[in-house]
């Protein structure tokens, strides 16, 4: 099974405050399907000037398979429920809380490429020069948005969507 959502956006997909339940109840119908979220480590200079480390503290994401290809992934997903995570600069021990607790549909194309449409907020990390947001960690919010992931990683953003954190800024 493909894993779809997560928080923060590693290599090109791993994301990451709201005050949510610990465990939220599974959503109704069939085929909900609940994964846990690891915790995520970028180095110095990716995508912060130091050392991040994630770890989620509320963490009760479901998944729905809509449609599959011919062999089988999925074409289409949807993702709802809270994920919160804790978010640490290694060198100097600030914390933040980052929020990637988006509703969101998934389309997974064909030639690599991915299409989420998101209500709610999310935890993305840009690398230098690969997406149309600068080098950082952000939470990004709104309430019809859209992120587009090409094939090789590249990011981008767009649509009723607003920065509401910049984690690297938060936690220097």
């Amino acid at each position: 099974m493909r894993r779809p959502v997560v928080a923060v956006l590693a290599g090109g997909l791993l994301t990451l405050v709201v005050a949510a339940p610990a465990r939220a109840a599974a959503p109704q119908g069939p085929g909900w399907v609940r994964e846990v979220t690891p915790p995520f480590d970028f180095p110095a200079g990716v995508p912060c000037d130091f050392p991040v480390h994630g770890d989620p503290v509320v963490d009760a994401v479901y998944y729905k398979t809509l449609t599959v290809k011919p062999d089988g992934t999925p074409r289409t997903q949807a993702a709802v429920g809270p994920l919160v995570y804790r978010v640490t600069n290694v060198s100097n021990g600030r914390r933040t809380l980052g929020d990637a607790g988006s509703s969101a549909l998934l389309s997974y194309h064909d030639d690599g490429s991915q299409t989420w449409l998101l209500h709610g907020p999310l935890l993305l990390r840009f690398r230098e020069g690969n997406g149309n947001l600068p080098r950082g960690l952000y939470n990004v919010d709104g309430t019809a948005w859209r992120l587009d992931i090409s094939a090789t990683g590249r990011l981008t953003v767009s649509g009723g969507y607003r920065i509401t954190k910049d984690v690297c800024a938060t936690l220097s």
